[in-house]
């Protein structure tokens, strides 16, 4: 069986950078304690880089995300993905936002690549993403609100 052209660009990905798992399962644990526990325990100073959120049952990708832009000099600044992932996603805080999910949807799988500097900005890699999931389901993913 072949990989969804989604699924290939991830998997890519993967083979070209540091990248990483962890679960989100219980709504009455803090996902901030948890994302921080998580990163706290990489040597990896820069976290720049996409990450994309699963329905831990059925691997279906729920949201995806990116973390950090660059600048002039082709350098990172901004968020890196553990300060993008526990900051507000449109009007509710990371908490209610990643709760509400695990309500709707059941347990999440949260997986990310980390990039390595230019020439793949964090920008160009989401899109490439979105726009793949896109042309396989002629939507985008569950709580991505607009591309």
């Amino acid at each position: 069986m072949s990989l969804s052209q989604f699924e290939e660009e991830w998997d890519s990905l993967k083979k070209s950078g540091e990248h990483g798992t962890f679960d989100y399962s219980d709504s009455s644990a803090s996902v901030r304690a948890i994302i921080k526990s998580h990163f706290d325990s990489s040597q990896r100073l820069k976290k720049y880089g996409v990450y994309v959120v699963r329905q831990q049952t059925t691997s279906e990708v729920l949201y995806v995300g990116k973390s950090g832009t660059i600048d002039r000099r082709g350098n990172f600044k901004g968020q890196d993905i553990p300060a993008r992932m526990q900051n507000v996603k449109g009007e509710v805080t990371s908490s209610q936002w990643f709760k509400s999910l695990v309500k709707e949807k059941g347990p999440l799988v949260i997986e990310y690549v980390l990039l390595e500097t230019v020439p793949k900005s964090p920008a160009f890699v989401e899109a490439s993403l979105i726009q793949a999931y896109l042309n396989e389901h002629g939507c985008l993913p569950y709580r991505n609100k607009a591309f």
